[in-house]
């Protein structure tokens, strides 16, 4: 095709018609910038294809990987709330009526109950980490999708605070208890068999219901984690996580 242009031009160079040259040459390059606008708009074509494939690929794995948060952060709240009921109940032995219609036993249990295990949210969020980190996460089109992912991390990042607030409060219920309670004492009316007697064999741990900083200290403690499921820590998390799913959902049915 080139060499017949090319036949063309010199044709019309030999015969000396040097307007009809002129034409035939802008003509010419008409003609290429078209083709290389079609080239251009084929690739473009191409590259936006191969980009809406891999933004499918991402949306596909963000939703398995949120709903394995859904059911994360769903454990959590119900931990949270069987800590809360715990405590409650360990709030009323501060009654002396109540404390002294209970046996050690249930008081062991209640504290035990208290005392172990901590409602943490562990997120699963690599492909989140690996869109970011990647510079990708432009390849979701959906902008409110975009920024709720792009602000996920920074969710957890306040939540990790408050779990630690929680942490330093049950470390100081801790502290006071190991001062003037008896951790053997609660383990044994759970079960625990020891080989050996202990000077802690004696104590009754009824005693650490008089103290009023032990109290507040629970207060304290009760309050923060009841606030835990509200909607600036786990409630608030278990909203963004259901709506991300929600607008993912739309993006792949699209």
């Amino acid at each position: 095709m080139i060499k017949f242009f090319r036949k063309i031009r010199f044709d019309l160079m030999e015969k000396n018609k040097t307007g009809k040259y002129f034409k035939y040459a802008v003509g010419e390059i008409v003609l290429v910038v078209i083709g290389i606008l079609i080239a251009l708009s084929i690739n473009n074509f191409n590259n936006s294809r191969q980009e809406r494939k891999i933004e499918q690929e991402y949306l596909l794995s963000l939703q398995t990987e949120f709903e394995i948060n859904l059911t994360r952060i769903n454990n959590s709240i119900k931990e949270n709330k069987e800590r809360v009921n715990a405590v409650d109940d360990m709030l009323t032995l501060f009654d002396n009526n109540v404390r002294d219609t209970i046996s050690d036993k249930a008081i062991s249990n209640i504290m035990y109950s208290v005392f172990s295990g901590e409602a943490v949210y562990n997120p699963s969020n690599g492909v989140l980490t690996d869109i970011i980190s990647s510079g990708n996460l432009n390849l979701i089109q959906n902008k409110k999708l975009r920024q709720r992912l792009a602000s996920f991390e920074s969710k957890l990042e306040f939540l990790k605070l408050v779990e630690n607030a929680v942490k330093s409060m049950k470390s100081e219920l801790k502290s006071q208890l190991n001062k003037n309670g008896s951790i053997r004492k609660v383990l044994i009316d759970r079960g625990l068999n020891f080989d050996h007697k202990s000077i802690s064999d004696s104590v009754n741990n009824k005693v650490i219901f008089s103290l009023t900083e032990f109290e507040n200290s629970l207060l304290d403690y009760y309050l923060t984690i009841k606030a835990e499921n509200g909607p600036r820590a786990f409630g608030g998390i278990k909203e963004e996580i259901e709506q991300i799913l929600i607008d993912l959902d739309l993006e792949i049915k699209k």
